[in-house]
């Protein structure tokens, strides 16, 4: 039997022990990962565990059953909700009809009856992951797949320049619909080690697709080993959106059929004609991510573009420049005698072998413009580099010298890219500095102004400052509601909306959680200590 992730939700802590206790939730097939008192932990726990089904009460503070059922709906398309109410409410059952929730029920919970619900749902949700990977389903599946004339306009759309003329004649006799005002490019390879099963990596691709077609028009189609999708919409596509539409189906594909998938995703554009553009961006991208193997998409704008490689030994140089900024020393040393002893394959004579030395030199050192760094005092200039690599009379010599070019280039990109995150994040914090009191702040506020996206700024500011950005927000905002609460009278709801609580009860349930005490309380024990 599957066993499906579950969270309970209820503000009185007596229904939700009862709940756990009242039910074996193992031997009906599930795992309570979690339980919360409001909407706004439900969603917390979500972005951990991704569970398959929320049990929640209506009546909640801060963000009740129903606005926590809208957010569901809208960002974990394979999560199923059931609510529960005391108020036997026509409008409720409505509105929750309307949100996507499986099942409406009455309080005082009827435990048997809970017991047959969930019976009936778990057996819902293992047809359903039954249907993800049935192959008959797959395979009708697959013989519906896009014809080879709409996959030879992919192609060409995406890799050569087209005549609009004949743009629009083939997307007129193909019967495409193309109405959209903005693309973007998605890149993915698929990882899988064991031998290839074509109908368990079709069912991974559209589960991809359906996760992308809730924040865009989709056009799918294959390249070589790579799976390409061509999203459009009405205006330029939220990074976030797409990112977390691929995290979504990453988890999915991850549990039905325990591989991985890679994506690189292209900046934006409104026109067609710029689709090689973003298919070079998406591709990049995705070449840069498969370097990156924890990480399940790149997009293209948190990475600096390359130059073109024109000879073999290039392509190992730029795979080399790839992870430079994330390498060991003793790593590094590593990748650059691998380098040296396919160079050694070449017989080349010393003169022979001196010009490749510096080719690869002048190759490196394109490194300085990607990675930004704009001191030349530890470099004595090209022509004085080139004397010198002309110079050196053994082929040892000059691996010797590439060696410590290489890793002299490693130590300063190191130290331009803690630099440049250090910056990112004093410049996160002075966002926060400015702009605590506003509600509406989040990460994803933050990262449209500083022009990132989430997951890069995310990782990036707690190697920084060692915490969560959503922590360190908080804790400004309590530093300075404790401060107004020492040295104002203020009273503690206008305290909360000056740092960014306007409602008044989840300002103090916030400052409790994170200061072990009411704001009320808090103001008293300053005043005592006072005296």
């Amino acid at each position: 039997m599957r066993t499906f992730r579950i969270i309970l939700a209820d503000d009185e802590p007596n229904i939700l022990y009862g709940m756990q206790k009242g039910l074996d939730w193992e031997r009906l097939g599930f795992s309570v990962v979690g339980t919360a008192q409001n909407g706004k932990e439900v969603l917390e726990l979500m972005e951990e565990f991704h569970t398959d089904l929320v049990i929640s009460d209506i009546k909640m503070p801060f963000m009740d059953g129903l606005e926590l059922a809208k957010q569901i709906q809208e960002n974990y398309i394979n999560t199923k909700v059931i609510l529960f109410s005391g108020w036997d409410d026509f409008e409720y059952a409505r509105l929750a009809i309307s949100y996507g929730v499986s099942e409406y029920i009455m309080k005082p919970i009827d435990y048997n009856e809970m017991q047959k619900l969930l019976m009936e749902m778990h057996e819902e949700l293992d047809q359903e992951y039954n249907e993800k990977i049935n192959r008959v389903r797959l395979e009708e599946a697959y013989t519906k797949s896009l014809p080879l004339l709409r996959q030879q306009f992919f192609s060409q759309l995406v890799t050569e320049p087209m005549e609009e003329a004949e743009r629009e004649l083939q997307i007129k006799n193909l019967k495409l619909d193309f109405f959209d005002l903005a693309y973007s490019i998605v890149a993915v390879k698929i990882q899988k080690e064991e031998e290839k099963d074509f109908l368990n990596e079709w069912s991974m691709k559209e589960t991809l697709k359906e996760a992308l077609e809730n924040i865009a028009h989709v056009y799918e189609f294959g390249m070589g080993e790579k799976e390409i999708f061509l999203l459009g919409g009405e205006k330029k596509h939220e990074i976030g959106k797409i990112t977390r539409s691929i995290q979504e189906a990453e988890v999915m594909i991850e549990r039905l059929f325990g591989a991985r998938i890679s994506c690189g995703i292209s900046g934006c554009s409104e026109n067609l004609s710029e689709m090689p553009l973003l298919y070079a961006q998406a591709l990049e991208a995705l070449d840069y991510n498969l370097v990156l193997l924890d990480e399940n998409y790149t997009y293209y704008n948190d990475i600096m573009p390359h130059q073109e490689v024109e000879e073999d030994w290039s392509i190992q140089v730029e795979m080399i420049g790839k992870k430079i900024p994330y390498m060991t020393e003793a790593e590094l040393k590593v990748q650059v005698q691998e380098l040296l002893r396919w160079l050694h394959k070449g017989h080349y004579t010393l003169n022979e072998y001196q010009i490749v030395i510096l080719e690869i030199s002048f190759s490196v050192a394109r490194f300085y413009k990607k990675y930004q760094i704009t001191s030349d005092t530890e470099f004595a200039g090209t022509k004085k580099m080139a004397v010198k690599i002309l110079s050196l009379s053994t082929g040892e010599e000059l691996d010797h010298w590439l060696l410590n070019y290489f890793l002299l280039i490693r130590s300063l990109i190191q130290k331009k890219q803690v630099d440049n995150n250090v910056v990112l994040a004093e410049n996160a914090k002075k966002i926060v500095e400015e702009s605590f009191q506003n509600p509406e702040l989040s990460v994803e506020s933050v990262c449209n102004q500083l022009h990132v996206s989430t997951s890069y700024f995310s990782k990036v500011f707690k190697q920084v400052t060692g915490g969560t950005f959503l922590n360190y927000l908080i804790g400004r905002r309590m530093e300075e509601a404790k401060k107004l609460l020492l040295q104002t009278d203020y009273k503690s709801h206008a305290i909360g909306t000056m740092v960014g609580y306007p409602e008044p009860n989840y300002f103090s349930y916030v400052f409790k959680k994170n200061c072990g005490i009411s704001p009320v309380k808090y103001r008293k024990l300053g005043a005592m200590d006072e005296k």
